[in-house]
């Protein structure tokens, strides 16, 4: 059996009785840092084994995790904080959970972006979560483009010394944009903010701590808003020139002018 064992994401009264049942009656625990699992078991007095399991010795830990399943052993498998898979390894062991028909279940627990996209203000009937973004300039400029015209609400994290740059671009593509940012959440000095980005760059200057991971939330695309009122070949090229693919382009162009794909890619190469 695996159980995929959420953990309190910074306030440890936050970890769940079935939390503690299920880490205690394992036969090992599976655990990306076992120095900070460690922290966890000791404060609740657990003496189960930890074994290491991360995006470094997966792919030859998974097997042997396989086998000792197969042949009765129960694992329990936990990230740092929050829930396990999401943005950490996990998934490819419950694919070959799948694959071998092996049981697992998912103990449950918080995570950071859902509660700060609760926080947030910014709707959240249809959300994307897009985790961190590219280290690689040009990259997190082509994802962040797409994100700006993105239809829905977008989640992601950002780390402290990152925050500013990311709103200054945000603030680039859209000064009115409304954005969320939340860290140290469920923590003593948990702080929810909710501007434009260029308000919120004004606080973080004077008032925000750059400290803890931040969670963005950033209101949806509403292209009847926008004060472009080009054709289609100008509206791709302008969000060509913000760094997204031509091909990603067309489409989102597409989309938000109801027209065929094939129509958009014509006239913007002709």
């Amino acid at each position: 059996m695996l159980y995929i064992t959420g953990t309190p994401i910074g306030n440890l009264d936050d970890m769940s009785y079935r939390a503690v049942k299920t880490l205690e009656e394992a036969d090992a625990i599976l655990c990306e840092d076992t120095r900070i699992t460690r922290k966890l078991t000791t404060h609740f007095n657990i003496d189960t084994p930890l074994k290491s399991y991360h995006d470094f010795n997966k792919e030859e830990t998974t097997e042997s995790i396989i086998e000792d399943i197969r042949d009765g052993k129960i694992y329990a498998l936990v990230t740092d904080a929050g829930m396990p898979v999401i943005s950490d390894p996990g998934f490819e062991l419950v694919s070959r959970m799948q694959d071998e028909k092996l049981p697992y279940t998912v103990i449950p627990a918080a995570s950071a972006f859902t509660m700060a996209l609760v926080a947030s203000g910014i709707p959240s009937y249809e959300f994307t979560y897009f985790g961190f973004l590219p280290k690689s300039a040009s990259r997190q400029r082509e994802k962040l483009s797409e994100i700006m015209h993105h239809k829905f609400t977008s989640v992601l994290y950002e780390s402290p010394h990152r925050i500013k740059s990311l709103m200054t671009e945000i603030s680039k593509v859209d000064s009115s944009r409304i954005v969320s940012i939340s860290r140290e959440i469920t923590k003593k000095f948990e702080q929810h903010v909710r501007g434009t980005a260029d308000e919120i760059l004004a606080q973080l200057d004077n008032g925000i701590p750059l400290k803890g991971e931040f969670v963005v939330v950033i209101d949806n695309y509403k292209e009847e808003q926008s004060a472009f009122t080009g054709t289609p070949k100008d509206h791709v090229t302008e969000l060509v020139e913000e760094g997204m693919r031509p091909k990603d382009a067309i489409k989102l162009v597409a989309e938000l002018r109801g027209l065929k794909k094939q129509e958009v890619y014509n006239e913007f190469h002709k």
